[in-house]
């Protein structure tokens, strides 16, 4: 599975298996071998969703979401400041050191992707900068738009969270139930949520005020339940410069929730859906015989 994963990322990324030695060939991909036959990388893209559908749907929102932060970031006038890009790409290049090891990045990358170290890295750069602009776009419309501040407590056990949630009610401290949750770092901060958020939440927020409390709540497709400590309202306010956007990330992380509200709101917002042509119609599968 690990296996499948990272080849589906090569394959988003850029870095799959260089194409053969015919003019236009698509790219085999080492080691997948389907009925005696060499599968190449159109036949992966096609077939994926179906082999590995879990892999396949992340890969699918990964790239639906870096198309809606691209134009959220052009519609509020977001660029991912250079410097910021340079930094996450030495920490990036830190990350690899110890699996480079003393082979070199050229080399490393030529034996792991069959590009060069150049190559790999103006990859690995996009990417980067992809996600930074995401996460700026997030943010600043956050920012416009208004919001909620909250603490969350998520637990696995509804009958838990039942129990968490009469504490909250009697007056404790969520900080001090901070151990009992499955994240207990995310319970004893305040999270920011935007003010478009899933169902049931939503509801369940609208006439909240300070100290009321909501819960326990399950989203769709969740596992786990959440109970929810209100704080305040964060009203509507001016679009923050990209520095002050760039503070509170440093300080304050994009949580799931929080990530999952803005993909759902860009969704409608774009009239995207969360699938892609190529998998609800995909191509028969391209194989080719297996060389000696």
């Amino acid at each position: 599975m690990r296996r499948t994963a990272a080849l589906l990322l090569a394959a988003a990324s850029g870095c799959a298996a260089p194409a053969g030695p015919r003019p236009g060939a698509p790219g085999v991909l080492p080691g997948i071998v389907v009925a005696g036959r060499v599968l190449d990388a159109r036949a992966w893209a096609a077939e994926s969703v179906f082999l590995f559908p879990e892999e396949s749907r992340a890969l699918t929102r990964s790239l639906l979401r870096a198309e809606l932060a691209r134009r959220e970031a052009r519609r509020l006038g977001i660029v991912a400041p250079a410097a910021a890009v340079a930094e996450a790409l030495a920490a990036a290049r830190r990350g690899l050191a110890a699996e480079v090891g003393e082979e070199g990045f050229d080399a490393w990358a030529r034996r792991r992707y069959g590009r060069s170290g150049a190559e790999v890295e103006a990859v690995i750069r996009r990417h980067l900068e992809a996600n930074l602009l995401y996460q700026l776009a997030l943010r600043a419309e956050s920012a416009v738009s208004g919001g909620h501040r909250v603490h969350l407590l998520v637990v696995a056990d509804r009958d838990q969270a039942e129990r968490l949630a009469e504490r909250l009610r009697q007056g404790a401290d969520p900080k001090a139930l901070a151990a009992e949750t499955a994240d207990p770092e995310l319970a004893r901060s305040e999270s920011d949520l935007p003010v478009w958020l899933p169902e049931p939440l939503a509801s369940a927020l609208a006439d909240l005020g300070p100290g009321g409390v909501a819960g326990p709540l399950r989203l769709p497709g969740d596992r786990s339940w959440t109970v929810v400590r209100y704080l305040a309202r964060r009203p509507p306010a001016a679009q923050p410069p990209v520095e002050v956007l760039l503070d509170g990330l440093a300080a304050r992380p994009i949580g799931a929730l929080e990530a999952r509200a803005w993909y759902e709101e860009m969704l409608r917002r774009y009239t995207a859906r969360d699938t892609l042509p190529a998998i609800q119609a995909p191509e028969p599968a391209f194989v080719r015989p297996e060389r000696p």
